[in-house]
């Protein structure tokens, strides 16, 4: 099946089953609350964010770049002193794991997996919290 031809529904099932296999624990509302709801938000975040970048010209690489630089972004808005600013730094480091959810997969979907991907994500994974650390 041409990736192009997934529905929604296809791909949702395609990052559930990929999650649920690799994080069993995310599946258990009892012992984790806060990592059972924020991992179905970044889910079904990362599910329409595939779904429409899969018929794009976007590769995953250029999320997993956008994903690095959201750490940046994060922490220059962290250490303007305006309440605003800090706001949207917050919403921004919350929501930079949709990006890091979704690139894997879509790497996957498109088949694009590179080792050039993994170190990208590897990096991306040190800057975000040093630009927090910084911002703040």
């Amino acid at each position: 099946m041409n990736y192009k031809d997934f529905k929604i529904l296809d791909i949702k099932k395609f990052i559930f089953t990929q999650q649920f296999k690799r994080f069993p624990y995310l599946n258990d509302f009892g012992k984790n609350p806060y990592t059972y709801l924020k991992a179905r938000y970044y889910m079904y975040c990362s599910v329409m964010l595939v779904y429409f970048l899969i018929k794009s010209r976007i590769t995953p690489n250029m999320v997993t770049i956008a994903y690095g630089l959201c750490g940046v972004i994060g922490g220059a808005l962290l250490s303007v002193p305006n309440i605003y600013c800090n706001i949207a730094g917050i919403v921004v480091f919350f929501n930079k794991g949709i990006l890091d959810w979704s690139d894997g997969h879509l790497a996957r979907i498109k088949y694009k997996t590179t080792l050039k991907g993994h170190i990208l994500d590897v990096y991306g994974a040190y800057l975000n919290p040093i630009g927090f650390n910084i911002g703040l």
